[in-house]
């Protein structure tokens, strides 16, 4: 393999610092990507050329003058329908999945149900999902799948499902053998963070360059943004608070077994005489203002609040980011679960809030962004996203 020179290396960081423009910018002119990027007109259009070529690039014609006058610009912008990325999500029960063009937009999105636990089972769903795919009026078609998984991902394979049964069948040689385009498997968690960074408008704000998504639903898991990159640990296995263990009644628990959002409505389900609760009869009650249920509610705030303590203290973040069915129907349960936490005198100023879109496309968008930028070759660029 011949060796990059300087020259290949510095011409490969021009392109990708051209490209990570031109997505974030709309409407742009070659002259302004040169200024904000501080290189030479020269550099900037040959670059396009070849971006243009490459067919990234659409030609938007003459623009109007600066108010000072002089030459009217050539407007370009990136060609968000160079093509379109596929996400998945496994969930317990649904197979959800949204089509994107590559800024974020949605092109189709849809929840299928679920009629068994195997994954060979999940996998025959994704491949009809695949096959009735069209071009979506894009150059390219599909460019990339991303599949979110509600279990630990180490080496792009899924170590271990607590809700699917996985009979060590592989899940990505079967789908490499549908299509042929790049697969990533990605944490849930660490997809729900991905999207916050990078789908989070700030209204005027600097960025958060350090984040936890704090995911509360059949499992408690964590994903984590440290300077502005995802934090994976030893096999990926950053994040999976849900297994602390924790004693109560002098019994060793693991933390979801008490107060994942499954454990909660379980042990609510069982008062009831019920043998399981939807998120919706869970609200009704919580609206109905059932003694118990309220008592029940109680507890699990108290337990968010010095769950999101010990994070923090450990990982000093700008923000945590609640995310939770049930809780986000709430939003005075937020602002309970910040008091008790204040309550504890953290050191800092972390804010807590939920996940600012719906819980459902957290994961989804943070698929979309990882394959997006995967395809693009801009792993670690600032990039705007759009929903």
């Amino acid at each position: 393999m011949t060796k990059k020179t300087d020259q290949d290396v510095m011409r490969e960081n021009n392109k990708k610092l051209v490209l990570k423009t031109l997505f974030n910018a709309g409407q742009t002119s070659r002259s302004s990507i040169a200024s904000a990027i501080h290189l030479q007109k020269s550099t900037v259009s040959s670059i396009v050329r070849e971006l243009h070529e490459e067919g990234l690039i659409e030609e938007l014609g003459i623009g109007e003058s600066s108010h000072t006058g002089g030459r009217r610009p050539n407007l370009i912008q990136f060609n968000y329908r160079y093509g379109y990325v596929l996400a998945f999500d496994m969930g317990a029960r649904h197979l959800r999945y949204s089509v994107n063009y590559l800024n974020g937009e949605v092109i189709q999105k849809e929840s299928l149900r679920l009629t068994g636990r195997n994954i060979k089972d999940v996998f025959q769903m994704m491949r009809e999902v695949i096959s009735g795919l069209k071009a979506f009026d894009t150059m390219k078609g599909l460019l990339g799948i991303a599949v979110s998984t509600h279990a630990p991902v180490h080496k792009n394979e899924i170590r271990y499902s607590p809700f699917l049964e996985l009979d060590s069948f592989s899940l990505l040689t079967a789908l490499e053998e549908v299509v042929d385009v790049p697969i990533e498997f990605e944490n849930e968690a660490n997809l729900t963070a991905i999207s916050i960074r990078d789908f989070w408008y700030y209204s005027g704000e600097e960025p958060l360059q350090n984040l936890l998504a704090l995911n509360i639903h059949n499992g408690i898991g964590v994903g984590t943004i440290i300077n502005e990159q995802l934090y994976y640990g030893v096999q990926g296995l950053a994040g999976e608070i849900g297994r602390s263990v924790i004693c109560k009644d002098k019994q060793v628990y693991r933390l979801e077994e008490l107060y994942s959002e499954k454990a909660i409505m379980e042990k609510i389900a069982k008062h009831e005489n019920k043998p399981e609760l939807t998120v919706d009869e869970f609200a009704a009650l919580i609206k109905k203002k059932d003694v118990f249920v309220l008592e029940v509610v109680d507890e699990w705030i108290t337990a968010i609040a010095q769950i999101t303590y010990n994070l923090v203290q450990y990982s000093a973040p700008e923000a945590v980011f609640l995310s939770s069915r049930s809780l986000s129907q709430f939003p005075d349960l937020l602002d309970r679960i910040s008091e008790e936490y204040q309550a504890l005198d953290p050191l800092g100023e972390t804010r807590i809030e939920f996940t600012p879109h719906d819980i459902y496309d957290s994961s989804l968008l943070g698929g979309v962004a990882l394959i997006s930028r995967q395809v693009l070759g801009l792993e670690s660029q600032d990039l705007i996203f759009k929903k």
